[in-house]
């Protein structure tokens, strides 16, 4: 799995440096309206805002607590560059933190008593998932009832920016299934949790509001 996940990282690279079709961000209108939050269909809005919401569920799924590696990288310099490169982040920690390096149980995080303590609470709070999960069903409920797929589509052949986005969003949604597993492996979960990941971030939303429940 891990050189499996690090080609991934370098193909994803590759393809957005040489490969990607549509204008580049510095000529693109669609990535300046986008990031200026002026773009007027719901649908490019939307995914754009997941793909700031999506990072934070991974703060909650790694900063909450922390598993127990040898020679463990620590995740939260890959947390924090996540919210501005998404997968481009999260695939190489994924990638280095291999199971085979990974054994059962938990260990607090190395920010400092304090800081460490209050980082844990957010992310493991049950108000924090709550308020992430209503984010993504309104702004999903925005974009199908607002939104035009066709304009998107149209969009994603057109920006390289909006096509990259749209491919980073499926590789974080298929990242969240390992990240469930690995996840269920030490909190003593069913296996079968993983298949919540392929609903992008409503999955690993409710196996967390879900996760005191389950465990063991």
């Amino acid at each position: 799995m891990r050189w499996i996940l690090g080609l991934v990282w370098i193909a994803f690279i590759a393809y957005a440096l040489l490969l990607a079709p549509g204008q580049s961000p510095g000529s693109d209108p669609i990535f300046k309206e986008l990031i200026t939050m002026q773009s007027k269909e719901p649908w490019l809005l939307t995914v754009f805002s997941w793909l700031g919401i999506f990072p934070a569920v991974y703060a909650c799924m790694l900063l909450r607590t922390s598993v127990k590696e040898r020679g463990r990288v620590p995740a939260w310099p890959f947390v924090i560059l996540s919210f501005g490169l998404g997968a481009f982040a999260l695939l190489p920690y994924y990638a280095w933190s291999s199971s085979a390096n990974r054994a059962s149980g938990y260990v607090s995080l190395h920010f400092g008593r304090q800081r460490e303590s209050g980082i844990g609470r957010v992310a493991a709070h049950k108000l924090t998932h709550v308020v992430l999960l209503l984010l993504t069903l309104g702004t999903a409920f925005y974009a199908v009832t607002q939104g035009h797929p066709d304009v998107y589509m149209e969009a994603f052949n057109q920006s390289a920016f909006v096509h990259i986005m749209t491919i980073d969003f499926v590789l974080l949604t298929l990242l969240s299934m390992i990240a469930i597993y690995r996840d269920t492996e030490v909190s003593r979960r069913s296996a079968a949790w993983t298949a919540a990941g392929i609903i992008p971030i409503v999955g690993p939303l409710i196996y967390l509001l879900t996760l005191r429940r389950d465990r063991a």
